[in-house]
């Protein structure tokens, strides 16, 4: 969602994500929606990302949703928005992680390039962020096993309307600029009469 391509990249990215459901998948067990932890602001692509699940996403699947929130080594540290958009979503469980892997790779990046006492810092909250990331696995798994996985037809009936919604939307906004544009010319003509110039209609031949 939100491609930086444009709004005709994201209609195939629900295409084939509702084709993918529809061919493959009975049953849904989980969404979990992976998000920055540290930006306290739902920015344009995000709302229109959550705009567009909310959509394609039945209400029946809200319990089935989960947020996991990277950048966030303990819960002091988080600092995501509560936006209306989020409303459906508030008692959504939040999983936290600061990405360990990440962390490693920076530490020996920097190994040979500071001093014994920041390397041992470094090294201590690498550790740190490991161990926090299997247990945070652990919580994970653990909600896992308690859901009640939910039937995908509602999901795949869901994108048909909302399909035939944007078609019937897109006619009638094609309507309503041909209309505009057929007034642009009558006043024309009607200046022109006003005017008294010579006005010629072309008819189709009979």
């Amino acid at each position: 969602m939100a491609d930086t391509r444009g709004l005709h990249q994201d209609a195939l990215h629900k295409k084939s994500i509702t084709t993918e459901i529809q061919d493959h998948l009975g049953y849904v067990n989980a969404v979990l929606i992976i998000a920055n932890g540290t930006i306290p602001r739902i920015s344009v692509s995000m709302d229109y990302a959550l705009t567009a699940l909310s959509a394609l996403f039945p209400k029946s699947l809200t319990d089935n949703i989960a947020f996991l929130l990277s950048n966030v080594p303990t819960p002091a540290s988080i600092n995501f928005p509560h936006d209306p958009i989020l409303r459906d979503l508030k008692h959504a469980p939040k999983f936290l992680i600061d990405n360990p892997i990440a962390l490693q790779k920076n530490y020996l990046r920097q190994k040979g390039h500071m001093d014994t006492r920041t390397l041992k810092k470094m090294k201590g909250s690498v550790e740190r962020a490991e161990e926090n990331a299997l247990e945070m696995l652990v919580e994970l798994f653990d909600w896992l096993d308690g859901l009640e996985p939910q039937p995908t037809n509602p999901i795949t009936t869901l994108y048909k309307k909302s399909q035939d919604i944007e078609s019937k939307v897109t006619d009638t906004l094609a309507q309503m600029n041909q209309a505009a544009i057929k007034m642009v010319e009558i006043k024309k003509l009607m200046g022109d009469l006003r005017n008294g110039s010579a006005v010629r209609f072309y008819l189709p031949s009979l």
